[in-house]
């Protein structure tokens, strides 16, 4: 997963095997290494300098953290943007200005995280909560104009929600993690809403909100902009129009991210500068320039070369969902082919089921313990589990993704496609490959 032979891969091998389990929801102890660490501390909270904002979601929550960063960043701001996980490279994690972190930063952090962390008796941390916390002492020291740290996992006891924000924004609610968030929309959407924040901006781009969510929101005074009924937007041909209350932005560009569903996501990224816009206004050139310029690799991106692919992150119902519209919108296709690796923790079944009218051939593939940890899954156990919903299933099972993905262009002629998805990992080792058949 990461080379020994650098200095940073060798810590992060380390931290890898600091705790016995790759997710442990809580916040004891990272409350305690952040303490240790001297992070200034309010209220039980990490009260970093600038403004800040957490954003959570089942999806959505990546591009409109991606929106925010670059319309801030077109507005001439300082910016620090926490993401995870990465694709090519651990240091997409943090970028400070719209450029990653550089490897001495992340080791120099990682260190001062360790030293805190032997002083406490007994403690472990898993990797993401040491990344956190590093990834807050960096941005201590930047002190950027705006900061924006994406949740890891849920909401409520992920370790970005140690941070007292300025604003949050809710993207969307929808199953996944279940054995970590629980089973109904209910209980994920009363996980995810503890990231607001009394007195604070809250941004929600779900429409259809559980009521575990309209119960929690009574007991908060959050300031709350709700998609539909506070903020929403039109399309008028190419462009569209945003509305805020007395607040509109007109003649807007498409998002560069493509796919249907971004217009909600640029809506939410629009809606959260708004909620700070006395602190930090922004400019309708820097509104335009930001949505029409961001980058985010794997959402639904379209490497236009012949045949055509597409890599998508989407590993879970909603996803499945919008990747199953976008692909409606890209035009007729004679064959498409689906090359897939994912999780043993998704529902690959619901996945399976809502793209099998869209994908005429199967490629499935290993996602390796090496890369995945406990969390991996055979081509086979894939293959086995979507047979028992779909007997007539057409699919091929590989070791390796570029396997697969290698085996699936050797067959696609220059008028058909080929869809990569399930996992961050599965469009990671097909990358190289997939971006040289631009080239053929």
């Amino acid at each position: 997963m990461f080379d020994a032979s650098t200095k940073l891969g060798s810590w992060l091998i380390k931290l890898l095997a600091g705790h016995p389990k790759q997710i442990a929801l809580g916040l004891e102890r990272i409350s305690v290494v952040a303490e240790q660490l001297g992070l200034p501390i309010v209220d039980n909270q990490v009260r970093l300098g600038g403004k800040v904002i957490v954003v959570a979601g089942t999806n959505g929550k990546g591009s409109v953290c991606a929106m925010v960063e670059r319309i801030y960043s077109s507005a001439g701001y300082t910016t620090a943007l926490y993401s995870s996980p990465h694709i090519l490279k651990f240091n997409e994690r943090l970028c400070l200005n719209g450029e990653p972190l550089a490897d001495n930063h992340w080791i120099e952090a990682f260190e001062e995280v360790e030293k805190s962390r032997q002083k406490i008796e007994g403690c472990k941390l898993t990797f993401f909560e040491v990344c956190t916390l590093a990834a807050m002492l960096v941005v201590e020291k930047f002190n950027p104009d705006v900061s924006i740290f994406e949740v890891g996992l849920g909401g409520r006891l992920d370790a970005v929600n140690l941070l007292d924000n300025d604003c949050s924004v809710l993207t969307s609610i929808g199953l996944d993690h279940q054995s970590f968030l629980g089973n109904s929309i209910d209980e994920i959407g009363w996980e995810k809403i503890h990231i607001a924040r009394s007195g604070k901006p809250l941004i929600i781009a779900e429409k259809n909100l559980p009521v575990s969510v309209t119960e929690f929101l009574k007991n908060v005074s959050s300031n709350v902009s709700h998609l539909g009924k506070d903020f929403y937007f039109e399309t008028q041909g190419k462009q569209w129009s945003w509305f805020c209350g007395d607040t509109s932005r007109h003649g807007l560009a498409f998002p560069a991210l493509r796919g249907i569903h971004q217009l909600i996501n640029a809506s939410a990224a629009l809606a959260t500068t708004n909620a700070l816009s006395e602190d930090l206004p922004i400019s309708q050139g820097a509104a335009r320039n930001g949505l029409a310029t961001v980058e985010l690799p794997a959402r639904f991106q379209v490497l236009a070369g012949q045949p055509l692919v597409i890599l998508d992150v989407a590993h879970n119902e909603g996803a499945a969902n919008m990747l199953c519209k976008n692909l409606d919108e890209t035009g007729f296709y004679p064959r498409t082919f689906g090359v897939l690796g994912m999780l043993r923790d998704k529902d690959v079944s619901s996945v399976y089921k809502i793209l099998r009218d869209k994908i005429d051939l199967w490629f499935f593939v290993d996602l390796s313990y090496e890369e995945a940890g406990d969390r991996s899954q055979t081509a086979e156990a894939i293959y086995k589990t979507v047979k028992l919903c779909d007997p007539k299933m057409k699919a091929r099972c590989f070791k390796k993704p570029e396997d697969g993905f290698a085996a699936a262009f050797q067959m696609a002629k220059v008028e058909d496609r080929i869809v990569v998805l399930g996992s961050f990992i599965t469009i990671a080792s097909v990358w190289n490959e997939a971006h040289k058949s631009l080239k053929s």
